[in-house]
């Protein structure tokens, strides 16, 4: 779901929220990143927690402990239970956990918040792995349909607007079209993205509102015999229609913001890390981000990182600086600014990503890579040696050996950088042995989209990868026979943040509704999983 994988979803995300008219006052904006120290007093109750499975995976390894105290925010005390106890005081709340298990906080490494929060009311989601047929989707858009028309709140023309149809997992990979939807909807305007983010399909209707006929000369607009068929190639295309949908206020998005933070945080969440601030609005990202992080109304539940896009570092501040004079980490709000996030190729099932060998089915095509390598060279180097933490997206196997070459270049023109920042390649989908074990050598962190192996396996076996590069896709087994320090996310929209469904998925390798292992060889054990 990262920019370069899904362009029209973020172009879409940028049409809906342009026009929310923020306050840009930024006098408060931005803000030195303060370091909670250890020692700070802590006030209220200590609680005790004893009798079940307390897991703290010190050194990476379960590390059971009988009991564990905290007071606030803070874990004051792990052990056996009698020293526990005397270190709390006898004052301290005691919790039977009756055999439940107490786990350490997830982080998710890897997801979008403003593209999430649009999956609320305004876009909505066919998650693909759940839809087999077309006429599922259609099912799925009618039900919305039948909302819309019955709304009497929503003046001028309606509109359903979805995203995520994915025609490599739907039975004969059937397309959508303009008359196919024109049979779900006449009146309502239907707008359908691809989960590539590179295809939307509309019916007539949004044509009409629009007001795109079929002389209309931009590029992508597909026609059969000079008419519309109601597919729209790339973002010139779609931004034609999709500008018409209508858009959410600011205090709209904030609230679905908060809702997508809380939801997160029910599931374990105490850290997430949003890989590309500034790829949906510019500059109107940060405020956002601000507006969000810092909204008295709904504090935030965790930690929120951000890695912001390039072009972010050219945000003015008061004192007539930028973002780009910073010493990151610094504060957006409430959200800990750290790192720039670069892109090599774009999206694997959407066949985009840069491969060394052609897709499965298209045997004339690898995919290709975004920028040059000089080009990214260059602008890692700038960057890293101002203290920024990169993070490179790169899912094909080309792409990976780009930006090894490029850290490794990198790394050996700058030997003073800040050598305790971990750099980053994202997805890290398909790869070899060797790509693994370099990327070790080089002490970077991956970070892999482990829903590729539950949701789209049987897709990447048999349509995108064939059978023997689908087995090995997120080689988490490789990453601990080299010790290369790994992660698993969800890429929010594109899967929702579940930390204990990648952990089983790490474990079994099982694909979706199904009892068959995807690449046994790269199973890992609950503990080498929980590491992650």
């Amino acid at each position: 779901m990262c920019h370069g994988c899904d362009p029209g979803a973020t172009a879409l995300a940028r049409i809906l929220t342009s026009n929310l008219n923020l306050n840009k006052d930024v006098s408060n904006l931005i803000q030195p990143d303060v370091v909670e120290s250890e020692n700070d007093p802590v006030d209220g109750q200590s609680t005790i927690f004893y009798n079940g499975s307390i897991i703290t995976m010190a050194e990476g390894t379960f590390s059971p402990v009988e009991a564990l105290a905290i007071k606030g925010a803070s874990i004051t005390a792990a052990g056996r239970l009698q020293d526990v106890r005397s270190l709390a005081g006898d004052t301290a709340t005691m919790v039977d956990l009756n055999g439940q298990c107490i786990l350490p906080g997830f982080v998710e490494p890897h997801l979008h918040l403003f593209l999430s929060a649009l999956t609320i009311d305004y876009l909505v989601p066919l998650k693909p792995w759940k839809i087999t047929k077309r006429s599922d989707v259609l099912a799925i858009l009618k039900k919305e349909v039948d909302k819309v028309v019955n709304d009497s709140n929503k003046p001028g023309p309606k509109w359903v607007a979805a995203y995520g149809y994915d025609p490599s997992l739907v039975e004969c990979h059937y397309e959508l079209d303009a008359c196919i939807l024109d049979g779900v909807s006449t009146a309502v305007g239907i707008f359908v993205l691809n989960q590539s983010g590179h295809i939307a399909y509309v019916n007539h209707r949004a044509f009409e509102i629009a007001g795109v006929k079929d002389d209309d000369s931009t590029p992508g607009l597909v026609k059969h015999d000079g008419k519309l068929t109601g597919k729209l190639l790339e973002t010139p295309a779609i931004l034609r229609v999709a500008k018409h949908i209508p858009q959410p206020d600011e205090d709209t998005v904030k609230r679905h913001c908060a809702e997508k933070l809380g939801e997160w945080s029910s599931k374990g969440c105490t850290t997430v890390f949003d890989a590309g601030i500034g790829s949906v609005n510019l500059f109107d990202d940060v405020i956002m981000l601000a507006k969000v992080t810092d909204n008295p109304e709904h504090p935030l539940p965790l930690r929120f990182v951000a890695a912001l896009t390039e072009m972010m570092t050219d945000f003015p501040l008061p004192d007539m600086t930028t973002i780009g004079n910073q010493t990151p980490p610094f504060r957006i709000g409430n959200a800990k600014a750290q790192a720039l996030k670069f892109w090599a190729d774009g999206s694997t099932q959407g066949f985009t990503a840069a491969l060394n060998e052609p897709y499965y089915t298209k045997p004339e095509d690898c995919g290709k890579l975004l920028l040059d390598t000089e080009q990214l060279q260059g602008q890692m180097s700038k960057w890293m040696k101002k203290g920024w933490q990169l993070s490179i997206h790169a899912n094909g196997d080309r792409a990976v050996d780009q930006s090894l070459e490029c850290y490794e270049a990198v790394f050996n023109q700058l030997p003073d950088r800040k050598k305790d920042i971990m750099h980053r390649i994202e997805h890290f989908t398909v790869s070899n042995t060797a790509q693994v074990e370099k990327a070790a050598s080089l002490g970077l962190g991956v970070s892999h989209t482990i829903g590729h192996v539950y949701y789209w396996g049987a897709t990447f076996q048999k349509w995108v990868l064939g059978p023997e590069r689908a087995a090995r896709i997120d080689p988490i087994k490789d990453d601990v026979h080299k010790e290369l320090v790994y992660s698993f996310h969800s890429d929010s929209p594109l899967t929702e943040p579940d930390p204990l469904l990648f952990v089983r998925t790490a474990v079994t390798r099982l694909k979706y509704d199904s009892k068959e292992v995807l690449g046994d060889a790269q199973r890992v054990t609950l503990e080498e999983a929980l590491r992650g």
